[in-house]
């Protein structure tokens, strides 16, 4: 057999697998829902990065995305733009929609134009043809960063779609603690009056404990887009201080880098709560959405002394740390709790993901990587088409060690599944 046709015919398989999507940042389906003009609805993923990257001005930008601007008014600016992004993997997701979702073979005026009636909405309808076709049994997600959303959640008044399984969203409990004002904030979600840093502990511990009990299945935190992933040792005593200075007067607010021996405090004593209440820490490592970003701050390497210390806490780091792969490969074989979790890089990069498919079952245990996560909002035909790259990247990783002869075909499946499914599952211990 051919790796043309070993290739198909392995793909196939590992299509019918069904799987647990890592990450979204999604409610779910939308009740009432405006009508979508064409570019808006496909350019409403990453792609608007690699626009970014390619020179479009904001204003540009802002014109392709109006719903309300006509898509002939339009077509100047995307086509000069397209132009110059379409052979990125971001472009391939909106490809794929164009062909899979409304049976158009390439993007041009016309083709868009014939799809003007077509642009799907988020309805539960849209959700549900498009989740169960991808056999996307269960998803996890990180929207609970707003305090409202979050109070709505605990207190029970919260609606989402029945496949979702929310996150505790971290980062706002420690890399926003600056002022009088915030730290109230979040008393405020339990009714409570923060005169302590003790309070403040008792407070989040309680907040995480109740999320748990609604429902949440793990913490993700996300502090890499604003600080670097190096969370240093820090004595209670400096802590304590700077948290005293915010609630001594209600005119006071701690900068950067000020405020980061606090930061740190509270994420250690934050790993510790994980720790005690036996969830998994998803953490954002790697590339940033958007452009202009300082890469430095998110190796996952950073993380070595929380992973050391914490070694009953399970670790699922994110978007392969791209484009750190020798890190990332490290930590997932020195650490016994650490995850390597392929959300986004599937479209970050490709040849990277399927590399670092095939070097971690070289050097992991493959029963801790998890394969998929879309990173996507409230757009279900950008996570089905983002799953069919990360299939794609998968099966030539695994059609590349069949060839080998590391594996046969029986195990690339089975090892498909547990990447897909089974280990994520387990890791976050999922009914379904």
């Amino acid at each position: 057999m051919n790796d043309d046709s070993l290739f198909c015919e392995l793909y196939r398989e590992i299509e019918k697998l069904p799987v647990i999507d890592c990450h979204e940042h999604i409610l779910g389906p939308k009740e009432v829902v405006s009508k979508r003009e064409p570019i808006a609805s496909l350019i409403s993923g990453y792609i608007q990065s690699d626009l970014l990257s390619a020179g479009i001005s904001q204003k540009e930008l802002d014109i392709l995305n109006d719903d309300s601007i006509d898509t002939e008014k339009k077509w100047e600016i995307f086509e000069r733009f397209w132009k110059r992004i379409q052979f990125t993997a971001y472009a391939k997701v909106t490809k794929i929609i164009m062909k899979d979702i409304y049976g158009e073979e390439s993007i041009s005026l016309e083709s868009l134009l014939r799809i003007k009636d077509k642009v799907l909405q988020p309805t539960k309808e849209t959700y549900d043809s498009l989740l169960d076709k991808a056999n996307i049994k269960l998803i996890l997600s990180d929207i609970l960063w707003d305090l409202g959303t979050l109070k709505r959640f605990i207190e029970g008044n919260l609606s989402y779609y029945s496949k979702i399984k929310f996150l505790f969203s971290l980062p706002q409990f420690h890399n926003n603690v600056r002022s009088y004002d915030f730290v109230q904030r979040v008393g405020s979600l339990l009714n409570r009056h923060i005169t302590s840093l003790d309070d403040y502990l008792e407070l989040v511990y309680e907040l995480i404990k109740r999320a748990k009990e609604k429902g949440v299945v793990g913490i993700k935190d996300q502090s890499a887009y604003t600080r670097s992933l190096d969370y240093g040792l820090v004595t209670r005593y400096e802590a304590e201080s700077l948290f005293n200075r915010i609630l001594s007067d209600p005119r006071n607010s701690l900068g950067w880098p000020e405020a980061k021996p606090l930061d740190d405090f509270l994420f250690h004593r934050f790993m510790g709560f994980a720790r005690e209440l036996k969830l998994p820490v998803q953490v954002h490592t790697g590339h940033m959405a958007g452009i202009r970003n300082k890469i430095e701050k998110t190796n996952a390497v950073l993380l070595s002394n929380i992973l050391e210390l914490y070694q009953d806490v399970n670790f699922d780091l994110f978007h392969g740390n791209w484009p750190y792969m020798g890190e990332i490969l490290f930590l997932g074989k020195n650490y016994p709790n650490v995850y390597i979790d392929f959300c986004w890089v599937n479209i970050i990069d490709p040849i990277y993901s399927e590399e670092l498919y095939c070097r971690t079952l070289l050097t992991v245990p493959h029963t801790k990587v998890n394969g998929f996560g879309g990173d996507y909002f409230d757009v279900p035909e950008y996570i089905v088409s983002h799953l069919k790259i990360a299939r794609e990247n998968m099966t030539r990783a695994l059609v590349k060690l069949i060839r080998m002869g590391w594996i046969d075909e029986y195990s690339a499946i089975e090892i498909a599944k547990s990447w897909l499914f089974e280990n994520p599952k387990r890791l976050f211990n999922l009914e379904v």
